[in-house]
């Protein structure tokens, strides 16, 4: 299955004039826009260490002791330390973790989420009831979790697809598009498995939305889901990083395999951005008739057949020969729909653009339905035999697009030796990835 947009140029941006679009091309706007600077240097700003909150609910307080913190290793955690290792490592190279600090890492990113700030940014969550008083002492209906199935931000930003655990694609895209304590980022999922370094992607991603939280927004992708990084890298990648000495005792990695996905439960599927774009990992679905749709999904979410529109943001494809809304029978799980379906979600819900990421597109982004859908792929040859660039979206004040491309390495002498053997098919790929 693929969406095709045939020979759009490889370029670092090309701007788009607003966010409605206006032609059925597939190539973007700009044809000969400038080449792509390369990365020097790493975003060397520090951002401020986040405030340890001192209310808690009952549930990340029993995960606080769970996992063995004591108040001596909650003191002794410096955020802005790791953020400033993290942004500094350069090259792509392991950093070492402790398992404490991954724990205190995973308990504060748990309790922003359970307990999100209230809308003034004062406190984090509604006050605890009255001791004695009959919410405090009962318990007929739990209550509703806080956390917050859709985001509602405000452009500028910067949008971005997979990063896969390919650490260094991160800070690229960090040194192209600004750093991340000076400049707003919505990060579409699937931050893990596939590459080589997914602790240090997610580690840092959930350092930075402490630390800068205005900034750094961060939803769930289909990698997420503990039935898929089970199998797919990220499990055994803490089982490697863990190890208790040369013995087999995967108790430390279980543990924070199991945290992990905690946290992952509870974080967002989709965001609407200046009230315009909409924001997603996977795709739309026939369940999404308005916003309060998305805004109903109850989380913690474990597994995402169990509520069918969650599943859709996080697993559906387009395809331009779609017919309605069919089964994915590729993926063997959820929708893939075409362009009427797009154009009827988009004059539904009073929107310009939907941006999705969840498929590898050889330029880092592609077009479907007359330009209203991008996909949006940020991690740089994800497959060898495609050597794909890495892509950001940027959003400017007034809703105007433009692109930011990361080249792999040595994809312009890939490509001189495919033009020179005549028979490389140059069409821009979209394809499926688990």
């Amino acid at each position: 299955m693929s969406a095709s947009n045939p020979n759009p140029p490889p370029s670092s941006t090309a701007s788009t004039p607003s966010t409605t679009p206006s032609a059925n091309a597939p190539s973007p706007a700009t044809p000969n826009p400038p080449p792509l600077a390369a990365p020097s240097a790493i975003p060397s700003a520090t951002p401020p260490t986040a405030k340890p909150t001192a209310d808690t609910n009952k549930e990340g307080a029993s995960d606080f002791n769970q996992w063995n913190i004591t108040e001596a290793d909650e003191k002794g955690f410096k955020l802005s330390q790791l953020i400033k290792k993290l942004l500094k490592q350069g090259t792509a190279k392991a950093v070492p973790f402790e398992q404490k600090d991954v724990h205190i890492l995973l308990n504060r990113v748990f309790k922003y989420y359970t307990c999100p700030p209230d809308k003034k940014g004062s406190s984090f969550g509604p006050p605890p009831p009255p001791p004695g008083s009959a919410s405090a002492t009962t318990s007929v209906t739990p209550p509703k979790s806080p956390a917050q199935p859709l985001l509602e931000l405000q452009a500028p930003i910067n949008i971005c697809g997979d990063t896969h655990g390919q650490y260094n694609d991160l800070l690229r895209i960090f040194n192209s598009c600004g750093a991340p304590t000076k400049n707003q980022y919505l990060f579409l999922g699937d931050y893990i498995d596939r590459g080589r370094h997914s602790l240090e992607v997610i580690i840092l991603l959930f350092a930075l939305k402490l630390a800068v939280p205005k900034k750094v927004h961060l939803l769930r992708g289909n990698h997420e889901l503990k039935a898929i990084n089970k199998n797919y890298g990220f499990y055994g990648e803490l089982k490697t990083r863990f190890r208790c000495g040369a013995g087999t005792n995967t108790g430390v990695a279980e543990g924070l395999y199991a945290h992990f996905n905690q946290v992952f439960s509870y974080m967002p599927l989709a965001a609407i951005v200046s009230k315009r774009i909409l924001c997603m990992h996977g795709g739309i679905s026939p369940h999404l008739r308005t916003l309060d749709d998305i805004r109903g999904i109850g989380l913690p979410l474990e597994t995402a057949k169990s509520n069918p529109l969650a599943c859709d943001l996080l697993w559906a494809d387009p395809e331009k020969t779609a017919n309605g809304f069919e089964p994915n029978k590729i993926r063997a799980i959820s929708h893939i729909f075409g362009k009427k379906e797009v154009d009827d979600l988009c004059k539904r819900l009073d929107i310009d653009l939907i941006v999705r990421a969840h498929q590898v597109v050889e330029y880092g982004y592609a077009f479907f339905a007359d330009r209203r859908l991008i996909t949006v792929f940020s991690a740089s040859r994800y497959q060898d035999e495609l050597h794909n660039y890495a892509a950001v979206v940027i959003v400017n004040r007034m809703l105007e697009l433009s692109f930011v491309q990361l080249k792999p390495e040595e994809f312009e002498k890939r490509r001189e030796e495919q033009d020179k053997a005549g028979g490389a098919n140059q069409e821009q790929v979209t394809a499926n990835t688990n």
